[in-house]
């Protein structure tokens, strides 16, 4: 992958994106013709599963077969693909990174794991660090793009990413995987699922180790990273309308890390990471199956303890949080033409911080929920949907939000028409809520959005356009406050943009994805900032991906992400210039279940800088094997 800084003309830059992209393309044969894929279903719109030509909100799916043909190594770079999302890592591999979706904060993307939300409620600002999600047993990855308040609550504002571990199958599937790469990388997963009887059942494990690279830019010494984790789901199918459901996941991280705070870019501190996601549930039909109902129990466990020998660099660190939650979801099918949502959640959150030793810091809320959604299908092709829900917090007050949505196609899904109306929310958290830090006038960061959008298919599905335009108005946005010395409601933000993409089909051999995302993410706030852009927010962003396989079945790949130029600070005086990163990628089948692959990162060994002062990763390679049975 190789990089540039963006020309001063704007027209130079869409020139250079396309020239970039014609030499991705340049190793790919002239393709010839495939099949339409059938509709997608997805749950992030209503938390049930429903098509999603019934949804007026963007929605992308990445599946585990496109996760094996990207090769890539973290969930982070799979969202570098999406259109909408930009990505910042701090350092290597493990590195704190953050996903902003359509110019968002990372504390506005909603992260769930199987259903089960895993934000960080430790952290200041409740944001979840994609650092430590690998790829190796995820089965499928669901981005939602913009907010979806009325069926998450809070923190939906962005978007919502759903990460989902591998399902059960019928009859029996078992995957292995090993590589090796740069850095001393070195990855395993292993993961069995199937059916007998009553059960269907899916468990597995992976485990990752990298010597790194230094994080912070001048450093000597390596901030090498360690990770295991485990998965597990299980179905119970007491009857054809009743269903018990069981998911686990776990994750164990050790990451070695360098801070301003300590001795900079040579320092020691470590973090030893664990997170931990449980759901209990029921399914169960009634009314002929039209009645749809669900309860769970879910637990979300984070525990990060910081080791440093550097004293008072407040990298020694105790921190631990939970969250407890119970939920009753249910959707009634009246008729064909309409379907009723509905739901009440209960949750309780728990965090306790220490540093350097002193007595921790406790805190404490609960919020109780509802929500209610209607589905309109009034004639063929059309669909519109309207919700409000209600949160109510121990300590904040209340919170109402609106949402709707229409989705219309005259002709069998080959034209698409997508609408929305969407409110969200971001409570203030733990820490910026409470005594000592915190501030008990807080109130809730809201947004308002609205986006329209058209999908096009030609030559039987065979070629797919689609363009969204999308504005967002944020008001109340929590920041810290130099005046009073804690967090305040002080801050305002718009966002708005365009989305493109372009997906070719043209055979079951040849797979052509690209897209270009337009953000203009500038804060409103009154004073010196105003009118500036948000922080590590690229105003332009273009992903192409190509992949081929041959008549004798090796796949050749290609990708090629160009990041437009941003800034590190509020004050926008500090310049991140664009860059261009190009890699390339071959697997081979040995036998039926056993394949080869490798790939080149940063192939033209770029160098470029993704957050102000910290390293990112030179070219290297990646070989490995993996089989399926």
């Amino acid at each position: 992958m190789t990089t540039f800084v963006w020309t001063s003309c704007e027209g130079d830059k869409i020139i250079t994106i396309f020239r970039y992209a014609a030499a991705a393309l340049a190793v790919l044969p002239t393709p010839v013709f495939a099949q339409v894929a059938d509709d997608d279903i997805v749950v992030t719109a209503s938390g049930f599963e429903q098509p999603r030509s019934e949804t007026g909100q963007a929605i992308e799916i990445v599946g585990r077969d496109r996760l094996d043909q990207l090769q890539s190594a973290t969930i982070a770079q799979v969202l570098q693909t999406v259109p909408g999302v930009s990505v910042a890592t701090r350092g290597g591999l493990g590195g704190q990174t953050s996903a902003f979706i359509r110019g968002g904060s990372s504390a506005q993307t909603l992260v769930l794991i199987d259903g089960v939300r895993i934000n960080d409620l430790t952290s200041p600002n409740g944001a979840f660090d994609f650092g430590a999600l690998m790829t190796g047993n995820i089965g499928r990855v669901e981005i939602l793009r913009g907010p979806n308040s009325v069926i998450w609550g809070s923190q939906a504002i962005g978007g919502v990413v759903n990460v989902q571990s591998i399902a059960p199958v019928d009859g029996f599937e078992g995957r292995l995987g090993a590589e090796y790469g740069g850095y001393d990388t070195k990855r395993l997963n292993a993961n069995i699922a199937g059916t007998k009887g009553v059960f269907e059942g899916s468990v597995g494990g992976a485990f990752v180790k990298s010597d790194g690279i230094s994080a912070l830019a001048g450093g000597t010494e390596r901030d090498g990273y360690a990770n295991a984790t485990g998965n597990a789901r299980l179905k119970v199918n007491i009857s054809d309308s009743f269903t018990l459901d069981f998911r686990s996941y776990y994750n164990r991280a050790k990451v070695e890390y360098d801070s301003e705070f300590g001795v900079g870019a040579n320092g020691l501190p470590v973090s030893r990471n664990r997170q931990f996601v449980g759901y209990v549930g029921a399914q169960f039909d009634m009314l002929d199956g039209r009645l749809h109902n669900r309860i769970a129990y879910t637990r979300t466990d984070l525990r990060r303890i910081g080791t440093d020998p550097i004293v008072f660099s407040f990298n020694n660190f105790n921190v631990r949080g939970a969250i407890d939650r119970m939920e009753y979801h249910t959707a009634f099918d009246l008729n064909d033409a309409l379907t009723l949502v509905a739901g009440v959640e209960y949750e309780r959150s728990f965090a306790s911080t220490s540093f350097e030793g002193a007595a921790p810091d406790v805190a404490r809320n609960d919020v109780v929920s509802g929500f209610g959604q209607i589905i309109v299908r009034p004639v063929n092709g059309l669909t519109l949907t309207a919700g409000v829900r209600h949160d109510a917090y121990s300590d904040y007050g209340g919170q109402t939000t609106l949402g709707g949505n229409l989705a219309f196609t005259p002709n069998e899904g080959r034209t698409m028409f997508r609408a929305t109306y969407a409110e969200g929310f971001r409570a203030p958290t733990l820490t910026e809520g409470q005594p000592p830090y915190g501030n008990l006038q807080l109130k809730p960061e809201t947004a308002r959005n609205f986006d329209l959008g058209v999908e096009q298919q030609f030559l039987e599905g065979k070629v797919q356009l689609f363009a969204t335009y999308f504005n967002r108005r944020s008001n109340n946005l929590i920041a810290f406050s130099p005046v009073s010395f804690q967090s305040e409601n002080i801050d305002k933000v718009t966002a708005k943009g365009l989305e493109i993409g372009l997906d070719l089909n043209p055979s079951s051999q040849l797979d052509i994805r690209a897209s270009y995302t337009l953000v203009d993410a500038i804060n409103r706030t009154a004073g010196d900032t105003f009118g500036n852009r948000q922080a590590l927010r690229p105003q332009n962003s273009f992903s192409l991906t190509a992949d081929w396989q041959t008549a004798f079945g090796l796949s050749l790949g290609s990708s090629l992400l160009v990041i437009g130029d941003s800034f590190d600070d509020a004050a926008n005086n500090v310049r991140l210039d664009g860059y261009a990163l190009v890699g390339l990628r071959a697997s081979m089948p040995l036998t039926d279940g056993l394949e080869v692959y490798a790939s080149v990162e940063n192939m033209l060994d770029a160098q470029y800088t993704v957050v102000s002062g910290y390293n990112s990763f030179g070219r290297h390679a990646t070989i490995g094997i993996r089989a399926k049975f």
